[in-house]
């Protein structure tokens, strides 16, 4: 006869299984989507809005860019597209997170309004996309692979690219 445990273990085991594997996809859900914030906050304040005094906020002191440990040069190109177009505007098109990595299409907007890559300022509209995969540990970013269509840029600020939609999204 087989131990009387085992049918009640068995059943024990079937009754809380579903919940372990709730509570577990519900942990890993709430790590994405703490992930996602993270990656949304900074590139509202530092992408967007130019405070690198937030650096420490969201970035391991160890995080590369592309590849390079070299964050500054990176920040110091984001300086450079703020001073050219002043009224940059971003938005976050689509997120998407599994584990510790967290994608992100952006889309951004503004007045050629200053010199960049040696065209001088055109009062030109554009718009054009980026995307951005960041993983992250303990809730910093400590890896960024960042890119934008800077062909499309360029030919929009030399007049050769088509002109943006008026509200476009």
């Amino acid at each position: 006869m087989p131990p009387l445990f085992f049918p009640s273990s068995m059943a024990l085991a079937m009754a809380i299984m579903p919940a372990v594997l709730a509570a577990q996809s519900m942990a890993g859900e709430s790590l994405t989507e703490r992930n996602k914030a993270v990656v949304r906050a900074y590139l509202h304040e530092i992408v967007r809005h130019g405070n690198v005094a937030a650096l420490e906020r969201y970035f391991a002191p160890t995080v590369r860019f592309n590849g390079v440990p070299d964050l500054a040069s990176q920040i110091a190109r984001s300086a450079e597209i703020r001073r050219a177009f002043p009224d940059l505007e971003m938005t976050i098109d689509q997120q998407i997170a599994e584990g510790p990595w967290v994608a992100t299409r952006v889309t951004f907007r503004g007045t050629h309004a200053g010199e960049f890559a040696g065209v001088p300022a055109t009062s030109r509209r554009v718009e054009y996309a980026g995307t951005a995969m960041d993983r992250l540990e303990d809730g910093k970013v400590v890896e960024m692979w960042h890119a934008v269509n800077m062909h499309l840029l360029m030919r929009q600020i030399s007049g050769q690219g088509s002109t943006p939609r008026k509200n476009a999204r």
